[in-house]
């Protein structure tokens, strides 16, 4: 009995629970029900019925000395559960057949139930400390979760302040270009000004490198279809002059054969009168 107790006891050393480990679980025993750790809530405590007899060839077996002397665990927990639902009320003297010691039997029957009972507390502390260990567990994730967004929202702060310590800056200094009434070339791609073109141009060329490419290719684009309606306009004006001239042929073309025939039908009319004057005559 005081080897099962010191078999219980190590798991509550300290005030601390140590669970023990699978290889020695009560699987093996006729109590794993009893001994098993159980997440969900635990039935109300009672005493199990005992009708097994004593394995005497098992207990005969083990030397009590050695267990003792060597922390044999294991050992215990294999005969754990024979130990403790036993019954030894039935069993007799082998030589003259007479009932066990009343008083030994009481023992065994309390060690017994204190076993139990112990198996119980065991169940109950280890289904406290499994949830226990579930709310640290996810007290411990929800943490890492804040220290994370804690993180990130630093990271955010850090940022903002930085752009507007930009802005600041970059206010302070329109606002003393506006002041002095200079004249100052805003970038098209940020909200920097600059006193001159050229610092305009390195800060293109520094910071928007790609979209100084793009807008290079945009103005070349650009100057070549203006190139290309130049010249359309100047075919155009061409071929309006050429028009022009042809007009203006044609117009003193028709000038001259409507003058032409006006004067044919004049001396055509001046024959008729002559012919018909004389006629008259």
């Amino acid at each position: 009995f005081l080897a099962t107790v010191a078999w219980l006891l190590p798991p509550f050393r300290e005030r601390s629970y140590y669970p023990i480990s699978s290889s020695s679980s009560l699987a093996q025993g006729p109590c794993m029900a009893a001994a098993a750790p159980s997440p969900g809530p635990l039935l109300p405590f009672q005493f199990r019925s005992r009708h097994e007899s004593p394995d005497w060839r098992r207990l005969s077996a083990v030397e009590v000395e050695r267990v003792s002397g060597e922390l044999d665990v294991a050992l215990l927990q294999e005969h754990l559960g024979h130990i403790t639902f036993c019954t030894a009320e039935r069993e007799r003297c082998p030589h003259c057949q007479a009932p066990a010691d009343p008083l030994l039997l009481k023992l065994v029957r309390l060690a017994q139930l204190s076993i139990e009972y112990l198996l119980h507390s065991q169940d109950y502390l280890s289904a406290q400390l499994h949830g226990l260990e579930e709310t640290l567990r996810g007290v411990t994730m929800e943490k890492d979760q804040l220290r994370k967004e804690a993180t990130r929202r630093t990271q955010e702060i850090k940022l903002l302040k930085e752009e507007c310590k930009r802005r600041k800056k970059m206010i302070s200094t329109q606002q003393t270009m506006l002041e002095a009434g200079a004249r100052y070339h805003q970038c098209q791609f940020c909200e920097k000004a600059f006193m001159n073109y050229s610092f305009l141009h390195s800060h293109i060329q520094r910071r928007h490198p790609e979209e100084s490419c793009i807008e290079q290719k945009k103005k070349a684009q650009t100057d070549k279809l203006q190139d290309e309606i130049d010249k359309l306009k100047e075919q155009l004006q061409l071929t309006k002059s050429q028009l022009e001239a042809e007009q203006h042929a044609h117009m003193v073309k028709f000038s001259k054969v409507v003058y032409i025939q006006f004067y044919l039908w004049g001396e055509f009319l001046k024959r008729f009168l002559c012919v018909l004057y004389a006629f008259i005559l």
